[in-house]
């Protein structure tokens, strides 16, 4: 029991005059005890109190000045004391000690008082005043209550000058929280609060849903997340619910959620001591909204978001490492402008297009002279567009698919298009594709896609194309990159290398802007 007094005593207040607290490490973890740095010759006996620490690096929220900081990790005694080292059975919470820890004892003897600089305070306004008042009440706290403290700042202070370097801290002390134990869906599934919540039962189809929660205890809520998901799809995304008056939520589900058969959520909330747990609903058993299919009519209606226009242009060279003598000519462009209606439901998309493909050469070891001339193709095309879309074992899948006709110098043309994604349109996906045109020839390609951060997209392909002049077979790598510049608009640049033989290839880039609205 005295052991338990002081290692309260070494966690909540200072050591008085005549106590010391030896600083030292954990240098070896094994079964259910630690050995620490800390021995007879720094005064540590058996029985002394022992307090694990784990250092931690952030930044100050105003100034963004580095800041030295600790985690607890937890507390014991003294088992075996050494003289340099010294032994402590900790029991199952060897499972949290890592090597490296800091550890610090207890030590009853006398300690210098150091002098104590006084620094005038800096007048700060209110808004920089509270910042900082939550910043200092995390020192020594556990990650999960840090995390809790700034997202109720957060909820209650949605519009602060503060949030972007708030939700930037947020970030970083959740991935902070994934390095030092894994992380889970929920924490806890016991009822932290209740939230009493007046449940729609129906919603209008792509218009975004308000839901209103009340708070019966506020004072044990410091942070509240909203759980939704269309019904049938695999995974929850998660929403921060916004504050007022300390005890209403409030949050808004996206339109995009908001399609048939319906959407369906739970909500989970954080006490100011970081434990989680739900207040209404479960994972398991989630509130459900029924949204009913849209009249045909009304699918074709303007809504935020349905519709895009695209251009692109891309330009393939397969000759220009081809350090060969003689004229090798062998590039192929293309140019296209799309319009995409997106419908959000079996029938995902349609849309219509139109282009022009111009090439000349296509093989791998012809020289070309005066007397005979490097091919030439051009077509100009148009097609219409489809993708039809469901899940495939909780995962999001589509099939889809173009018709193509046009005029190249041979007359007129036809071609197609099919392609299969597995993923999300709009996040990770793996895509399968494959184009053939008359007079141009065919085109395969897998593409792997992915965003790694809400503004930025990123595409690496493979495949394989005989364009232009349906010529030798060629093996193309390319790369691009999305960039989401502005609301609506993004931009996209493309580059690869292509080649039919080892020394006949070359690069090509390309690049386009789309539309939203």
């Amino acid at each position: 029991m005295k052991a338990v007094i002081l290692a309260l005593l070494v966690a909540t207040v200072p050591a008085f005059a005549d106590d010391e607290i030896a600083r030292g490490s954990v240098v070896r973890v094994e079964a259910k005890e630690i050995y620490v740095s800390l021995g007879s010759s720094r005064g540590v006996v058996n029985g002394a109190a022992l307090r694990i620490k784990r250092p931690i690096t952030l930044k100050h929220p105003i100034t963004h000045a580095v800041v030295h900081d600790w985690l607890p990790v937890g507390s014991a005694s003294i088992t075996q004391a050494g003289g340099e080292m010294s032994r402590a059975v900790v029991g199952d919470l060897v499972l949290d000690i890592k090597v490296g820890d800091l550890a610090e004892i207890l030590i009853d003897r006398p300690d210098p008082v150091q002098p104590v600089e006084h620094v005038a305070a800096v007048p700060v306004d209110p808004a920089t005043a509270e910042v900082l008042g939550v910043f200092a009440a995390q020192a020594g706290q556990s990650l999960d209550s840090r995390i809790a403290g700034w997202e109720r700042y957060l909820s209650s202070h949605p519009q602060s000058r503060f949030a972007t370097g708030v939700r930037r801290e947020l970030d970083e002390l959740r991935a902070l929280r994934d390095q030092m134990q894994p992380p889970s869906a929920l924490q806890g599934t016991a009822r932290v609060a209740v939230v009493a919540h007046d449940a729609p039962a129906s919603a209008r189809p792509y218009e975004p849903l308000e839901l209103a929660f009340v708070l019966d205890q506020p004072d044990r809520v410091a942070s509240a997340y909203l759980h939704y998901r269309p019904i049938g799809a695999a995974t929850y995304n998660a929403m921060l619910l916004r504050r007022e008056h300390d005890m209403y939520l409030r949050g808004v589900l996206p339109a995009e959620v908001m399609r048939a058969p319906g959407v369906e959520y739970f909500v989970e909330v954080s006490a100011p001591n970081g434990r989680t747990g739900i207040a209404l609903a479960s994972p398991q058993t989630p509130i459900a909204v029924e949204v009913a299919a849209p009249p045909l009519l009304d699918k074709f209606a303007a809504q935020p978001g349905r519709s895009s226009v695209r251009m692109m242009f891309d330009a393939l060279d397969f000759r220009t490492f081809d350090s060969r003598s003689g004229d090798r000519t062998d590039h192929v462009e293309r140019a296209t402008v799309d319009f995409t209606y997106w419908l959000g439901t079996v029938i995902q998309s349609v849309g219509v297009g139109a282009g022009v493909y111009a090439g000349t050469g296509g093989s791998r070891n012809a020289v070309w002279t005066p007397d005979m001339a490097a091919p030439q193709d051009a077509f100009h095309f148009g097609y219409a567009d489809i993708e039809l879309g469901g899940h495939l074992e909780h995962t999001p899948a589509s099939i889809g698919g173009q018709v193509i006709a046009g005029v190249g110098r041979q007359g007129f043309g036809m071609g197609g298009e099919g392609r299969f994604r597995i993923g999300e349109r709009f996040g990770t996906n793996l895509a399968f594709a494959a184009r053939s045109i008359d007079q141009i020839g065919w085109l395969t390609e897998i593409r792997f896609g992915t965003r790694p951060t809400a503004p930025l997209g990123v595409g690496i392909s493979v495949g394989a194309t005989d364009q232009p002049n349906d010529g030798d077979t060629a093996l193309v790598l390319g790369t691009e990159l999305e960039l989401f510049a502005i609301r609506n608009v993004s931009i996209t640049a493309r580059g690869s290398w292509q080649g039919r033989s080892v020394a006949h290839a070359g690069v090509g880039g390309g690049g386009g802007v789309t539309f939203n609205w």
